[in-house]
């Protein structure tokens, strides 16, 4: 090792490696934009939570569409009101379409896939809040299943808990989906 060629320090006896990986980068962001991929995580940020969360029952924020095996897959939530409490609460759901062209020839279609819903944590060591469930979707049309009192805002904005920070405002939301299967999206054949 020559340390004149800098790859080297004589004094301090050791060696500085610089490696370059944006071609791992690259591969990875590749994947994430991969529409039939299997696995994906929806991520919603919810602004000004304080705002929303002083607003009237059924109120909703839906995500940016994230594509998973074909499907098109959002967020969507709503503030519900816990009729044991007369509580608001955060309603949290998972909406999923089919893809375009099959809707609109009426084409029926199937999804089995197992979700993680989760709160992400704002603050450094506190843990996510999550719920797990397995669905199937069966049929053409839009679809849409999850927790209508996820959490109550009371829960949600308690700054001890870690979800929230009072200085941003916000929330962050994910869902995590992997299909298990898909089926559909075939041509009806009429017979006459």
């Amino acid at each position: 090792m020559d340390p004149s060629r800098g790859l080297c320090d004589k004094n301090e006896d050791k060696l500085t490696l610089v490696v370059d990986v944006i071609v791992e980068e690259e591969k990875l962001d590749k994947l994430n934009s991969d529409p039939n991929k299997s696995n994906g995580t929806i991520l919603m940020e919810i602004d000004k939570l304080s705002e929303y969360s002083r607003e009237i029952s059924r109120s909703e924020r839906i995500s940016e569409t994230v594509q998973i095996k074909g499907l098109s897959w959002k967020i969507v939530t709503e503030i519900e009101i816990e009729e044991e409490n007369n509580e608001k609460c955060l309603g949290f759901y998972l909406w999923c379409t089919a893809p375009t062209a099959a809707a609109a020839e009426g084409d029926d279609w199937s999804c089995k896939f197992s979700t993680n819903f989760r709160i992400v944590p704002q603050k450094s060591g506190a843990k996510d809040f999550s719920r797990k469930l397995t669905y199937n979707f069966i049929n053409h049309k839009p679809n849409d299943f999850g927790f209508p009192n996820f959490i109550t805002f009371s829960e949600l904005m308690d700054e001890d808990k870690g979800f929230y920070d009072k200085n941003e405002d916000k929330v962050t939301l994910a869902i995590d989906v992997a299909v298990n299967e898909r089926k559909g999206t075939k041509r009806k054949l009429a017979i006459g």
